[in-house]
């Protein structure tokens, strides 16, 4: 065998093992419990251009409002706002929005076995992130 191709076989195989490793790894700072539908009802709003039930953190800064027809608007301040779908799962709320560029999957979160305290997980392209929301009316 060839020097080329030993150093081309053993280039591929690490470039293989490596590219096959995921690209950020990181562990949530806190507990998530699994809630059933009643838990997320009182973040619903009614309809958009009423008073509205605001899930923000302003350190990312990033501002959701999930309206009860399984819609979400989200503003973030580098990327602007939008519109996307939310869905109950088993135990926390999924949502999704695609861009023009790239596709948003979130995932809402209760933090406390007895209590309201809510998370937001997603990744951008730093990896991922773990907010706490805030519940806030406008």
């Amino acid at each position: 065998m060839s020097h080329t191709l030993r150093f081309l076989s053993g280039f591929f195989a690490c470039w293989l093992v490596v590219g096959c490793q995921p690209l950020y790894k990181a562990e949530r700072n806190y507990e998530v419990y699994e809630k059933d539908t009643g838990f997320f009802q009182p973040l619903l709003n009614d309809e958009a251009g009423a008073s509205k039930i605001v899930l923000e953190d302003q350190s990312y800064p990033i501002e959701l409002q999930l309206y009860k027809d399984g819609r979400f608007h989200y503003y973030l301040k580098r990327l602007g706002d939008g519109w996307g779908t939310w869905s109950y799962k088993k135990g926390y709320l999924h949502l999704y929005a695609e861009r023009k560029l790239f596709v948003m999957n979130f995932e809402i979160h209760g933090i406390q076995q007895d209590g309201d305290a809510l998370s937001l997980e997603f990744s951008d392209r730093f990896g991922p992130k773990f907010l706490r929301l805030q519940k806030s009316f406008r």
